[in-house]
């Protein structure tokens, strides 16, 4: 998939362009039908789907204090959105001079970038432009007069309400991982280079892999059924995150995931891995008595099968809790 920062670059994409816009944080279920929905589009005119998209969150400029931490970084972003079939990224740089911009002449200036012909999709909630008063009666007003194809998709619901990255986050947030994955269409993952730790876990038997995710929305503290797809191979692992709040020393880093993996040793250090988190199974506790926390960690191991279990194809696949 192509990245450009450069509005400029669109001219040059072979028209018709199907361009699907949003921020797209988590790139949910919702998400995957809008740009699904410029994948097809694209398609069936012999086209090509681009993704429009912004980089920081625009909180980050707008309000610091109430930007969110995120699903996805942008890397992680730009992987999900080639998998559904983009054939590039417009990201822009979301600045002070961006957020201000009125929403009809963001509008006129994204148009005199595209091709002809080119269509925007938009997922119903999308909004734009300075106060974020751009929105989708905005496009329906002025697309037509701008020669501009306009596709309006609406929300996917889940629990009966429409899928959001706010209520992804919320559920991560409180621990729930089988609703964050019912939501995002595949389970949450948490990404980081593997650094040296302590060495405690291997002193017990369970040695672990460390890593400090980078600007993600982290699950509360405690321990997690999880797995890793490390050369092409799905490992089964105990995921454990500490609380800050527990006494230890040296104090570990508020953002420390370890990760144990079931019947395996694996050299890991320095590469980078990615952690997708299937079920919270308990609280962090603290363990003055070696022997009780290896006898913790044997049930947690225990638990972490038997957990699995259900979730497991006769052929191995891992399904999310939504398909069983």
């Amino acid at each position: 998939m192509r990245v450009t920062h450069d509005l400029a670059e669109l001219a040059r994409v072979p028209a018709p362009l199907q361009l699907a816009a949003g921020f797209f944080d988590g790139v949910h279920r919702g998400h995957q039908r809008v740009i699904r929905e410029a994948v097809q589009r694209a398609g069936a005119a012999g086209g090509a789907a681009w993704v429009l998209t912004l980089d920081p969150h625009p909180l980050r400029i707008i309000q610091p204090a109430a930007a969110p931490p995120l699903l996805t970084p942008l890397p992680q972003k730009l992987e999900l959105l080639a998998r559904l079939g983009a054939a590039g990224s417009l990201v822009l740089d979301f600045t002070r001079a961006l957020a201000d911009e009125e929403p009809e002449a963001f509008l006129r200036r994204l148009r005199a970038a595209l091709p002809t012909p080119a269509g925007l999709v938009v997922g119903a909630n999308w909004t734009f432009g300075q106060a974020a008063r751009g929105n989708t009666h905005t496009l329906r007003r002025l697309a037509p007069k701008l020669d501009l194809g306009l596709t309006v998709v609406e929300p996917v619901f889940w629990t009966s309400a429409p899928i959001s990255s706010t209520r992804v986050r919320q559920q991560v947030l409180r621990g729930h991982l089988e609703e964050a994955a019912c939501m995002l269409g595949r389970y949450y993952s948490l990404r980081g280079r593997v650094c040296a730790g302590r060495g405690y876990g291997r002193q017990l038997g369970f040695p672990t892999a460390n890593l400090q995710p980078v600007d993600k929305v982290l699950p509360p503290p405690g321990v997690y059924a999880a797995y890793a797809l490390i050369d092409g191979v799905r490992y089964l692992g105990a995921a454990f995150r500490p609380d800050p709040a527990l006494p230890a020393t040296p104090p570990p880093p508020a953002d420390l995931v370890e990760v144990h993996f079931l019947d395996a040793r694996l050299r890991l250090y320095d590469r980078e891995l990615e952690v997708f988190l299937i079920s919270r199974l308990r609280d962090a506790r603290r363990f003055d008595d070696p022997a009780a926390l290896s006898a913790q960690i044997n049930r947690d191991v225990a638990d972490v099968r038997r957990l699995t279990a259900p979730y497991l194809t006769p052929a191995g696949d891992l399904q999310l809790p939504g398909q069983l």
